[in-house]
């Protein structure tokens, strides 16, 4: 049991464990489909976007905490990753009020991702936001309304 939750740690995490497939790919398409059956579906999450797609919804049982799991999307500007989270959670970031962070309090938690999408310069997951808002036809000038308070304490 041990032994194949640490392969799945190094699989999550992007571990050399990912050449298996490699090797496995270079096998005649029969017994590649013989050994697939054979390998969890959720291990396969992170191989290609199709399996991304089809899998996606087994991965939040493994994902302990989900604020460092946008975070880690967000820090290493995984967009195609966090353009799905953002469909998924929109409307539950905006439900998220006062969201705290480091001496700042925003009005919602949507707002702190994208203050952190700036504060980790990550292009691609801002611009993944902004197109989501321009879509969906939502205020795109965040720039110009205040959503952030500081709080710095005085002594």
């Amino acid at each position: 049991m041990t032994e194949e939750r640490e392969i799945e740690k190094q699989l999550i995490f992007g571990n050399d464990i990912t050449s298996i497939f490699i090797k496995i790919n270079k096998l005649p398409h029969d017994i590649i489909i013989i050994i697939k059956e054979y390998i969890p579906k959720k291990i396969f999450i992170f191989t290609n976007r199709d399996n991304y797609n089809l899998y996606h919804s087994l991965l939040k049982p493994y994902v302990s905490n989900i604020e460092n799991y946008i975070r880690n999307i967000v820090k290493f500007d995984y967009s195609f990753i966090f353009q799905k989270v953002l469909r998924e959670n929109f409307l539950k970031w905006m439900e998220i009020k006062n969201y705290r962070y480091k001496d700042m309090i925003f009005v919602d938690y949507f707002h702190f991702i994208f203050n952190y999408c700036i504060e980790n310069e990550s292009s691609n997951c801002r611009k993944c936001i902004l197109d989501f808002l321009q879509e969906h036809g939502l205020n795109k000038n965040l720039y110009k309304k205040k959503l952030i308070k500081y709080i710095k304490w005085k002594n």
